[in-house]
């Protein structure tokens, strides 16, 4: 099995997010996990002390993953400094670049850049994207509040097309009003803040003007399955919706890539009515959700009887899209 979608957190990172100066703030919840707040919503509750490589390969074994994806997940380092924000991020991915090689290759990773700075994220593209075990790039689904489809970052999404790049797009805390309560922001606005940046990048002409690049986007797409017949509803109904694009919503998302981390069945099998079982990834969000992998697994297997489809979630369209031994 191949898993897409799972996150590791170097010290300094973790250290920059508890600085009075990060642009965050941030405390210890009584399980030990680091809650870090953005704008005064959650967007971060990062386990304590981080699992040991050995103990995140003992997990990966024991329900078959063969290789595991790492990323610096949400809210990243949008809202840093901009004076330490380059340095800090080249330093968390060359950590992650350096667990490929301890981990005999069977971690990969996809590589964070010191955006919004654009000359600063094209520059550690170059260099990051060099590394062993650097299959693709990590972004947010804004970059603090900025969405992903506004033009300050063309020329980044002209270059990741150039590349053909692999884009997993991961949500963080969008609008915060009313969410900052209850822990919203990541329990349920998570969802919400995907299913707008599917919908903006979709009607912007987005994902038609840099047809090379290989989106991923995290949690099924947030709503997106559940609403797809909307989509091209608003096509029909709102010219502005058909301004940019000469495609209907459902035929653009039908080339781009879901991962599978939930624990609903229901959600799964709704995915897989609306879209391909070739869209869909295998994830599991190590080391957020406490019990292991297992969970995630076995919510895929009662998804789909099909022993084909299942095959391609769990190792087969990793393989065709990253390009098998590439990582």
């Amino acid at each position: 099995m191949f898993d897409i979608h799972a996150h590791h957190y170097p010290t300094a990172y973790l250290e920059a997010c508890r600085r009075s100066d990060s642009g965050m703030t941030s405390y210890v919840r009584d399980d030990g996990r680091l809650v870090v707040l953005q704008d005064g919503a959650v967007a971060l509750a990062a386990p304590q002390p981080m699992p040991t490589l050995e103990h995140r390969l003992h997990m990966m074994d024991e329900v078959g993953v063969r290789q595991q994806v790492l990323s610096i997940s949400a809210p990243n380092v949008y809202r840093f400094p901009g004076n330490w924000r380059a340095s800090l991020t080249a330093a968390m991915n060359d950590e992650l670049a350096d667990l490929h090689a301890q981990s005999n290759s069977r971690l990969a990773h996809l590589v964070s850049l010191p955006l919004p700075d654009v000359d600063a994220a094209l520059s550690e593209l170059d260099r990051a994207m060099a590394a062993p075990g650097a299959i693709g790039v990590f972004l947010t689904t804004t970059i603090d509040h900025r969405p992903l489809d506004a033009q300050e970052f063309a020329p980044l999404l002209a270059e990741l097309d150039r590349r053909g790049a692999i884009v997993f797009v991961h949500p963080t805390t969008g609008c915060t009003e009313n969410v900052t309560d209850y822990a919203l922001s990541l329990a349920l606005d998570y969802m919400g803040a995907t299913t707008t940046c599917l919908g903006r990048l979709v009607y912007s002409g987005t994902l038609e003007r840099y047809p090379r690049i290989r989106w991923i986007f995290a949690h099924l797409g947030g709503t997106t399955p559940f609403v797809l017949h909307r989509f091209d509803n608003y096509y029909m109904q709102f010219p502005e919706c058909r301004e940019k694009i000469t495609k209907k919503p459902s035929e653009l998302l039908a080339d781009v890539y879901f991962d599978t981390v939930t624990t609903n069945v229901a959600a799964v099998a709704c995915t897989l009515a609306n879209f391909s079982g070739r869209q869909l990834l295998f994830g599991t969000d190590y080391p957020h959700v406490p019990g292991g992998l297992a969970a995630f697994v076995d919510t895929v297997k009662a998804a789909t009887p099909d022993e084909t489809i299942r095959s391609m979630i769990f190792q087969g369209n990793a393989e065709r899209l990253i390009g098998h031994g590439n990582a």
